[in-house]
């Protein structure tokens, strides 16, 4: 019996790297979300510690006000940032599960071929074993009688 050969096997692997490739992304782009959903909240945490310490004083001047306010609408504009950021990762991230899912459903299409190939050269071995078996069998009750 001749060795399984199955002709679309190195698409079969490409689009295993492939899927394996894009589920590398998409976890890149997890990482990134996360990665700004900290910033952001480096970035309110730090407004409020420095809101905290110039409010927390005695006595505070115009000037110090007037620069707490500034620093606030400055670390509010940067919040807005990280959340444009974080919209756009958002989207990246919808993009990629659908080439994840394609890039997959392609994987698992020519799994299924490669299972059905490989199914049937291993009836076809079974049968021409169950064949040589019947011819031996045949065989040798001839040779007995």
């Amino acid at each position: 019996m001749k060795r399984f050969h199955f002709p679309l096997e190195r698409v079969r692997r490409w689009r295993s790297e492939q899927a394996s490739l894009e589920e590398l992304k998409l976890e890149q782009l997890r990482a990134e979300l996360s990665r700004l959903g900290g910033a952001k909240r480096q970035v309110e945490a730090d407004a409020a510690r420095a809101a905290e310490q110039v409010l927390a004083q005695a006595s505070m001047d115009a000037l110090e006000l007037i620069s707490l306010d500034s620093y606030r609408l400055h670390m509010r504009q940067r919040v807005r940032e990280i959340e444009q950021l974080e919209l756009q990762c958002e989207a990246g991230i919808v993009e990629q599960r659908k080439r994840v899912i394609e890039a997959r459903r392609q994987t698992e299409l020519l799994d299924r071929l490669y299972n059905k190939a490989w199914d049937q050269w291993s009836a076809a071995g079974n049968k021409e074993y169950e064949d040589l078996a019947a011819e031996m069998f045949l065989a040798r009750s001839v040779r007995n009688r």
